[in-house]
């Protein structure tokens, strides 16, 4: 019984998808596009409108083919969060310039963070390098031990690989992006390529937004200011869209299953009940329903 309902709500919830389609086409038309104004409140709601529910749409093709709780559970919390903001611009569609605001700030600190890790690897594959250099030198000055001439050229073949081999082992244990190409670029040439490639194209995207954040703060009136948050709270935001029950909900079952908190890891509960993923369900059923309804005055 229970399972027949669950499979129906997962087939109403993929059946969303057209409907999806076609909203957000009209709200992405290259005219709408064309006549994008970025310090105009109404495009960025407009526009955002039609962004989520594509977001939504993939959401619907892809998220439903397997049903499990980690999965549902995050769903569950993306289309919360995105319905806090599309209530905020029902609210007052001056948040569509809160919105602007919070894209340079959550892009800024993306590329600073991005910058961070890219720093780590050059500084991580010079590291490498500089291992392999006093590796192969140690194991060189080994083999001038060796008096076998035979045994000798053996060894000195072998060294290089044995040197590339453990130091590609330590890269391994560490998270970088370009440890793999390195193994065929070598360490060294590699962080030099970070270096000269990739970090002033970084560097180009922070000097970018910082540049429009400060023409943002510079131009925006003081009326929107004010609806501007010092820190974004998800839950400050939600209670103002008469939200905030949701947030508990759904906050309290992320917090549990979605981290690695004693609670979520010594518990009989590893996963949502069957009753519980029927909630979460009807949950994202009705709130593309109510979302899908939202987006018509825009379109």
């Amino acid at each position: 019984m229970i399972e027949g309902q669950l499979s129906q709500l997962v087939a109403t919830i993929k059946g969303h998808h057209e409907g999806l389609d076609a909203t957000a086409k009209l709200l992405r038309t290259p005219e709408k596009i064309d006549s994008f104004d970025k310090w105009n409140h109404d495009c960025w709601c407009c526009s955002v409108f039609g962004d989520s529910l594509v977001r939504l749409r993939l959401f619907t093709g892809n998220n439903f083919h397997v049903v499990e709780t980690l999965g549902v559970i995050s769903v569950s919390r993306y289309i919360f969060e995105l319905s806090v903001w599309l209530r905020l611009f029902e609210l007052n569609s001056r948040y569509g310039l809160v919105y602007y605001e919070q894209l340079i700030e959550t892009q800024l600190r993306y590329w600073r963070d991005y910058r961070a890790q890219i720093d780590r690897e050059i500084s991580l594959l010079s590291k490498f390098a500089e291992e392999e250099s006093s590796l192969l030198s140690e194991k060189m000055t080994e083999l001038d031990l060796i008096s076998d001439e035979q045994r000798k050229q053996e060894v000195a073949i072998a060294i290089p690989k044995i040197v590339a081999a453990s130091i590609d082992r330590k890269a391994a244990r560490h998270f970088s992006i370009y440890a793999e190409q390195a193994k065929t670029n070598g360490y060294g040439f590699q962080a030099h390529l970070v270096e000269k490639k990739v970090l002033p194209g970084i560097e180009q995207s922070i000097a970018e937004l910082e540049k429009e954040k400060i023409t943002f703060d510079t131009s925006i009136s003081k009326d929107i200011r004010t609806l501007i948050p010092k820190r974004w709270n998800w839950r400050q935001m939600a209670e103002k869209v008469d939200l905030a029950e949701e947030y508990d909900f759904i906050y309290t079952f992320s917090s549990k299953l979605l981290h690695a908190t004693p609670a979520s890891i010594t518990t009989t509960q590893k996963n949502l009940e069957l009753d519980e993923m029927i909630v979460f369900l009807k949950y994202i059923d009705v709130k593309i329903r109510d979302l899908l309804e939202l987006s018509q005055s825009y379109v």
